[in-house]
Formats: structure tokens, sequence, C-alpha cells
């Protein structure tokens, strides 16, 4: 495993970290019970595990249908998840989150882990092992769900809204460096 590979899985691997940790944050500050942090913890995990693998199917379906152009696809595809949750972050509204009722759980799952699905198509691109991103994209969703709810109500919104900016720049960022890699080799 190269140096490169092992900074773009860092790279990618925290930046989904740090919106997890924002939607974690707001979790905590609604006043989620102990019982119910680790049932989203655990969903979280099970919903950004398995997201990466349909989009990188989905991606790699895509690249044998469109070719060349299906890289261009995967970096505007990531820009846009980072441009749009940067653009989220400063927005007014919270989201209310009741108890881990199934639905509310599942939906709440599925909507956080809608990032890991747009990173998945790329991580052919970024040339990312996918059974090295699954884990690591899984147990940091687990480890940092348990840490935003914990530390929520405690930190406040502010945390929340920064966690998620910062997701949004090193996305955004991790898609331009792609271009520019993919500018260069093109050129």
């Amino acid at each position: 495993m190269t140096i490169p590979i092992l900074a773009k899985t860092a790279g990618l691997v925290l930046s989904l970290g740090f919106d997890t940790f924002a939607v974690s944050v707001a979790l905590g500050i609604s006043g989620l019970q102990q019982g119910d942090r680790l049932r989203y913890g655990v969903a979280f995990a099970g919903a950004e595990g398995i997201m990466p693998l349909v989009g990188f199917l989905a991606g790699s379906t895509a690249a044998h249908a469109v070719g060349p152009a299906a890289s261009w696809v995967a970096i505007i595809l990531l820009l846009a998840v980072g441009l749009y949750t940067l653009y989220e972050s400063f927005g007014d509204e919270e989201p209310e989150f009741r108890g881990a009722t199934l639905p509310v759980l599942l939906l709440t799952a599925l909507s956080v882990s809608l990032d890991e699905l747009a990173a998945g198509f790329s991580l052919g691109l970024l040339g990312i092992p996918v059974a090295l991103a699954i884990p690591l994209i899984a147990a940091q969703a687990l480890l940092v769900t348990l840490l935003g709810t914990g530390l929520g109500a405690r930190l406040g919104e502010r945390v929340a809204h920064g966690a998620e900016r910062l997701s949004g720049v090193t996305l955004s960022a991790l898609a331009l460096f792609l271009l520019a890699e993919h500018l260069t080799r093109a050129g």
C-alpha cells in the first residue's frame, strides 16, 4: 500500500467522519438516551458501511457504460456533495430527532449515508481498495456517532456547524485534487 493511497483513504474517511460527527452532535443536543445513542451508532455504521459499496458498484457499472467520462462524473459528484455539505452548514434549519424508533432510525441512517454513496462512486477513481475503505468508514461512523451524541449536549450547535463545514471543505478539496490529478495524467 502506497503513501498516496493511504493519504487519500485517510482524507476520504476523515471527511465523511466530520459530516457524521455534525449530525451526531445534533442528535446529542436533542437529548438522546444512552441506548438510543448506541442504536444510532450501529445504524450509522451499517448504513455508512453499505453505501460506499453500493456507490462503488454503481460507479463501476457507469464506468463500463460511459467509459472515460465516468471519471469526470465521479469528480463532479464528489465536488457537488462537498459543496452542498458546505452550503448546508450555513443554514439555520436544525433537524429534529425523536427517539430511536425503527423508521426514524433507518431514515436518519439513510440520510446521513448519502455522501458515502457518492464517495463509493469515486473509490475506483481514487484508487482506494474497497476492502480497506468500507471497514474504515463503518468504524469511523460508529466511533464518531458515539462521540458526537455523547458530547452534543455539552458542545452545542456551533461545533456541529463547524464539523459540517470542515466536511464540505475536505470533500471539495479531495474532488479538486482528483481533478488536478486527472488533468495532469491527461495532459
